[in-house]
């Protein structure tokens, strides 16, 4: 399909930015300190020590008033205040939070971190915990988590108080927080670890193998490659083996 937008490019004049059409010419005024490229119809841009973002026309989704400004995705872009850095290094993380094509800030900036938006939903940072938080910036699972892991399947890993377990998009919990690791649901079963073996488990929480193996890695065409004694062989999703003699 062909895109009906204009294409812009950057130009600079001096050591300022604006963007021209492919003839060249000015379609956005040569006046920022720093622009990035059009994402999601949107682009980052910096005047002075601030960024914000405009459109396509030039017209302004916010203004520049963010100290970092991450591009658009799924409709969301995060944005911070705060942060500083020594050349790329960060040494103050600031706060974060997401704006809408709108420019409307929905998630207040005041969170250590944000996720990946994934499922209408944002995982966030404060104060040390973890939860997530929908569109409307409503807590869907509490902030109380150590660490969350990939939410896959409508399954969420969780931390609390050093153990990992599951809960689903709700926030109940699914599978109790017994393990040492565990990954994210792949085609209904994922790999744990307890007491540095790993195993297979569903999505009931129910052992498909014995927790016994030195290292697993992740399923693939069925098959998952795993550790037992010094010698690699392979387990599908029911738990058989297949090792050489």
């Amino acid at each position: 399909m062909k895109n009906s937008l204009p294409s812009l490019i950057p130009f600079r004049k001096g050591d300022k930015w604006g963007f021209c059409n492919l003839q060249k010419v000015i379609v956005i005024p040569v006046k920022y300190d720093e622009v990035g490229a059009f994402v999601e119809e949107a682009v980052r841009v910096r005047l002075g020590e601030k960024w914000g973002f405009i459109d396509f026309q030039g017209k302004e989704i916010t203004s520049t008033r963010y100290d970092e400004v991450e591009d658009f995705h799924n409709g969301f872009a995060r944005v911070n205040f705060g942060i500083k850095k020594n050349d790329h290094t960060t040494i103050f993380p600031g706060k974060w939070g997401v704006v809408d094509k709108t420019g409307k800030e929905i998630i207040p900036v005041q969170y250590s971190e944000i996720g990946e938006f994934l499922d209408g939903l944002f995982p966030v940072k404060l104060n040390d915990k973890w939860g997530l938080l929908n569109t409307s910036a409503h807590p869907v699972v509490q902030i109380k988590y150590d660490a969350i892991g990939e939410l896959k399947e409508d399954y969420l890993p969780v931390k609390e108080k050093g153990k990992w377990g599951f809960i689903n998009k709700k926030g109940e919990k699914v599978i109790p927080e017994n393990f040492d690791d565990v990954g994210s649901f792949t085609e209904g079963i994922t790999y744990v670890k307890l007491n540095d073996w790993w195993g297979l488990i569903d999505k009931s929480g129910r052992g498909i193998t014995p927790i016994k193996y030195d290292e697993i890695g992740k399923i693939k065409n069925g098959l998952i490659s795993v550790k037992e004694n010094g010698k690699w062989g392979f387990i599908d999703r029911y738990g058989a083996e297949y090792f050489e003699d």
